[in-house]
């Protein structure tokens, strides 16, 4: 079996900024009660001929920039989203003709609702792993602002749009040390897609407090998981474990999750308060939930930023619509 690495990231999102306070002139909500709920303080929304495929575009371009690799030598593109427009053919393909990629490579779209980055990266790995290519592209890009309802306060004030991705390459190195995936599909139908029935048009719905209970259980079981996969390690071992992990990079839904999600680690391994919270990269506040792409988003700002590194072990976790959960421990 080889070693994957990350050898590239890139994102994008969108030039429009979507605020607070403009939320305030559309729905019965207000800064504070927002802010309070969420840690939101903005998002980004795609202009109208803005698509997951023309953002996901962008984001891998940036990433084949970063990687300083020729667009032909990606041998596999998976894409994770949620918002391809018509539903078929694939936004995989279609980035791959936009990007000139190389003729004849297989490429396929991921759905898991927001894990779908997580999902396609555990796919992505496996395929390198193998030996069967050497170099495959993932991106993450959704366009909620396409399923937002802007007249339900509950759901309209989450979401935002923009798209982030990595390139994995074999290496001597360890990279991709491990992923973890999951899934409660007795819950499915707390987080979907629903006719309005005005309209016609489809809009996220979704059951808040069932929704959230789950997300902090399963961001922090997945985090356990992605490191003890046999469940063998001790309490002792595990916070050893955990401790040598730098950073942690969840998938941006809600503030008070990730806070939750840290809070129930560091009672499971009695930590220290702000031991796990203190390793989360959060960028919530200017970005909001764009689904599958706040963590690749996230891990492109925070290395372009300088607050990660090569060489730092990190971990990505999320959870989406289906419901889904997963866990990424990678080397980076």
């Amino acid at each position: 079996m080889h070693h994957v690495g990350i050898i590239g990231t890139g994102s994008y999102v969108p030039e429009r900024v979507l605020t607070n306070h403009d939320l305030e002139k559309m729905v019965e909500t207000s800064d504070k009660w927002i802010f309070e709920r969420t840690g939101i303080r903005e998002r980004r929304i795609a202009a109208e001929e803005e698509t997951n495929v023309t953002m996901g575009r962008i984001a891998l371009k940036r990433a084949i920039e970063n990687a300083r690799i020729d667009p032909t030598e990606i041998e596999m593109l998976v894409v994770g989203t949620n918002t391809t427009e018509p539903m078929w053919p694939s936004a995989a393909g279609h980035i791959a003709h936009l990007l000139n990629l190389h003729k004849n490579i297989p490429f396929f779209d991921l759905q898991a609702g927001c894990t779908g980055f997580n999902y396609s990266l555990a796919m992505a790995e496996q395929f390198v792993k193998s030996g069967q290519y050497k170099t495959v592209a993932v991106v993450g890009s959704d366009k909620l602002s396409a399923i937002t309802n802007y007249k339900d306060r509950n759901t309209c004030v989450l979401f935002g749009d923009g798209a982030g991705a990595v390139i994995l390459r074999r290496r001597a190195k360890e990279g991709i040390i491990r992923s973890h995936l999951g899934g409660e599909y007795r819950l499915r139908d707390n987080l979907v897609l629903r006719k309005n029935r005005d309209n016609g048009h489809r809009f996220m719905w979704m059951e808040g407090k069932k929704v959230y209970a789950f997300a902090k259980g399963a961001m922090a079981e997945s985090c356990l998981r992605v490191l003890d996969p046999d469940r063998t390690a001790s309490k002792k071992d595990l916070r050893a474990l955990l401790h040598q992990v730098d950073r942690i990079i969840p998938h941006q839904a809600n503030a008070r999750i990730i806070k939750s999600a840290a809070e129930a680690l560091e009672s499971r391994l009695e930590l220290p308060d702000g031991a796990v919270k203190n390793k989360m990269i959060v960028t919530i506040e200017k970005y909001g939930n764009n689904s599958t792409a706040s963590i690749p988003l996230a891990l492109d700002e925070s290395f372009r930023e300088g607050s990660l590194h090569t060489g730092d072990p990190v971990i990505l976790v999320g959870f989406g619509a289906g419901l889904t959960y997963g866990a990424n421990l990678v080397r980076l």
